[in-house]
């Protein structure tokens, strides 16, 4: 018995530690941020370094007005007061070195991730011996997502072996003559296939590390769909009021969808439903409010506008409108890609169907075969699959459609391609219950010779079936691995900032040589260096952290000052005559009068299919003023 039991421990814990280092392989591919995430990344930056302390300040000298977070005047300093250098926005009398401020977005978005991040990264920094460096804290804060993300995919995979395995099925009204004692004794194998499936696709693990509202709302909306698998409604729908009224508005299709599902078979009444509407979305309220509204400096439920501006409004077709099956055609098959096909199997016995046929005809058909006695569908899974599906019909109506979207419906999806797996798993490795009908007469050494002869009655056809199965989860992962190549050359405006300090650490002496040698004396100090980072670098890849590791060199030099433009009319640089002030440039565009090339990076990668390769082409150039004084390496030999 416990040498059965460690084996399903080992089979539980390896598709999860593979999920783990399939995400943590991406994390640490694609090091950088594109600017879906950069409100996340650059709060957390905020709250890290800054910490609620100066919109406190602020709202106490002047409380909160709603137009008193306009920006007066900007400096672009080397330093602050918490002597770091960064952007500081004078803001009337008031001086605050948020990011958001400047760069507020088209819809304000909520800081409790943000807030929930840093605080945690914070209390690991107060326990290690030494500061550590921005990038790392950028790793940290991603890879405590990363971790949280896999905690919610782990308890999601030990809720299906609950609830297939050792649980008490709840009494579905559409599977109510499928036999729960079969469903969970037949099926030991879905938790791990979920985990393993979740760890082969590209979506789940690249994103589970990235500060997306949509990664919040995929973490909780995971939880949501535990909770669910474990026959526990009312928690279903506080995850999921918690989840619409504070990181994703859009989840409201899911609750309405699941919310309904739970009504009609009746996991709980109407009165209980408002009940539990009404605590959880106050509770969600009283978290998010009070914490975004000091942030934003007025009384503000960001979820509410982006709603507003979605719903009401009907503006985000402003940035694409895409055909209304597009998930089904496009996203979907994209994000599922070849483990798709296994998701029909959750609903069908077909392979059970084959497997008995095809021992009938080779005459190898034994007793315990019970097949024959099963119905050819299986709606075990349907009130779970159903209001997934509902979800996407419904969201399918607005018109721009990202896949990101969706990614609370690829969870239930990919419990479905499990449930499948499982399935050809069962016909691959049918366990016979031989040993089980020897007579007790028997002495135990012919009893144990028995079970151990028939313990794996191979056929192979449904061998067969199961390789099938893996070779799916085999050539998702393999498009997995081409998706990550192509996204590790989408970051050409971080890697531009690497390799901008690279050449500054190469043409600037440190202060100390210079202020030691006759030689080096009028060499270009690290504190003179102006950079300026255009809008397409700062969507791909330049963030608060990595401006903050670029600028910093030593402890005795001042850190030099980046200032970045945004798609905000105010945030333009607009004309040649601001341009001359810089000495260093991150832009698109090759040629700037008074600069010369130093480097070029190159993106938007594409892959070739004919000739089997990935295409880019020059995106990010870094630029360096004609008048900058290039010290003489020559000189530098001498020092």
């Amino acid at each position: 018995m416990k040498k059965n039991w460690d084996t399903n421990k080992i089979f539980r814990l390896l598709p999860a530690a593979f999920l783990l280092a399939t995400s943590l392989f991406a994390l640490t591919s694609c090091p950088h941020s594109k600017v879906e995430e950069s409100f996340n990344l650059q709060a957390t930056h905020d709250l890290y370094y800054h910490g609620l302390w100066p919109a406190w300040r602020s709202f106490i000298t002047r409380g909160v007005d709603k137009g008193s977070w306009m920006i007066s005047s900007q400096t672009c300093g080397a330093g602050s007061d918490e002597g770091d250098a960064d952007f500081i926005f004078v803001v009337g009398n008031d001086v605050l070195p948020y990011d958001h401020v400047r760069f507020p977005g088209v819809v304000p978005r909520t800081f409790t991730g943000a807030f929930v991040l840093a605080s945690m990264a914070k209390v690991i920094s107060f326990i290690t011996p030494q500061t550590i460096s921005p990038m790392f804290v950028q790793f940290l804060i991603r890879f405590l997502l990363l971790l949280l993300c896999l905690m919610a995919h782990v308890r999601l995979a030990l809720a299906l072996e609950y609830y297939f395995v050792t649980g008490p099925t709840l009494q579905h009204t559409l599977a109510k003559k499928s036999s729960p004692k079969s469903n969970r004794s037949s099926n030991p194998s879905i938790s791990a296939y979920y985990l393993l499936i979740t760890a082969c696709q590209f979506h789940i693990p690249f994103y589970s590390s990235r500060l997306l509202p949509n990664t919040f709302a995929l973490l909780l909306v995971t939880h949501a769909y535990a909770e669910w698998f474990y026959g526990r409604p009312r928690r279903t729908a506080v995850f999921l009021v918690f989840t619409t009224a504070i990181f994703r508005c859009d989840v409201l299709l899911l609750l309405f969808t699941v919310g309904l599902s739970l009504l009609l078979q009746r996991h709980f009444s109407i009165c209980e439903a408002i009940s539990t509407g009404f605590v959880a979305g106050v509770s969600s309220l009283a978290l998010t409010v009070p914490l975004d509204s000091l942030l934003w400096g007025r009384p503000i439920w960001p979820e509410f506008e982006v709603w507003w501006f979605n719903a009401v409004d009907n503006r985000s077709g402003e940035w694409g409108r895409m055909v209304w099956h597009w998930y089904f055609s496009s996203a979907l098959p994209k994000g599922m890609m070849t483990t798709g096909l296994l998701v029909p199997l959750a609903f069908v016995r077909l392979p059970e169907r084959i497997d008995t046929w095809t021992r009938r005809k080779s005459g190898k058909s034994t007793s315990n075969d019970s097949t024959k006695h099963d119905r050819f569908f299986d709606l075990t899974h349907l009130p779970f699959f159903l209001p997934v599906l509902g979800y996407i019909a419904l969201y399918s109506f607005l018109p721009h459609k990202e896949i990101r979207f969706i990614f609370p419906a690829i969870p239930m999806l990919n419990v479905c391609s499990a449930y499948g797996m499982s399935r050809l798993h069962k016909v691959a490795f049918p366990v016979s219950d031989v040993g089980g009908n020897i007579p007790e007469k028997e002495s135990s050494s012919d009893r144990k010779i028995a079970s151990n002869a028939d313990v794996w009655n191979f056929h192979w056809p449904g061998f067969v079936m199961w390789i099938c199965g893996m070779g799916t989860i085999l050539t998702t992962m393999i498009g997995s691995l081409l998706f990550l190549r192509l996204s590790m050359k989408n970051y050409p405006g971080g890697e531009a900032l690497n390799r901008l300090r690279s050449h500054l650490d190469s043409s600037i002496p440190p202060s100390r040589t210079t202020n030691h040698s006759s030689t080096v004396r009028n060499a270009p100090k690290w504190e003179d260096v102006r950079v300026h980072v255009d809008v397409a670098a700062a969507m791909t890849g330049v963030s608060l952290f990595g401006q903050r590791h670029a600028s910093h060199r030593y402890d005795d030099e001042l850190p030099f000052a980046i200032e970045k433009s945004g798609y905000e009319e105010e945030n333009q640089l607009g004309g040649n005559s601001r341009m001359t002030k810089f000495t260093h440039l991150l832009s698109e565009a090759q040629h700037v009068e008074g600069y010369h090339l130093v480097d070029v990076v190159e993106g938007y990668p594409r892959f070739d299919f004919i000739n089997l390769r990935i295409d880019t082409r020059n995106a990010t150039y870094i630029l360096e003023s004609d008048d900058w004084t290039e010290w003489d390496m020559s000189e530098r030999s001498h020092v």
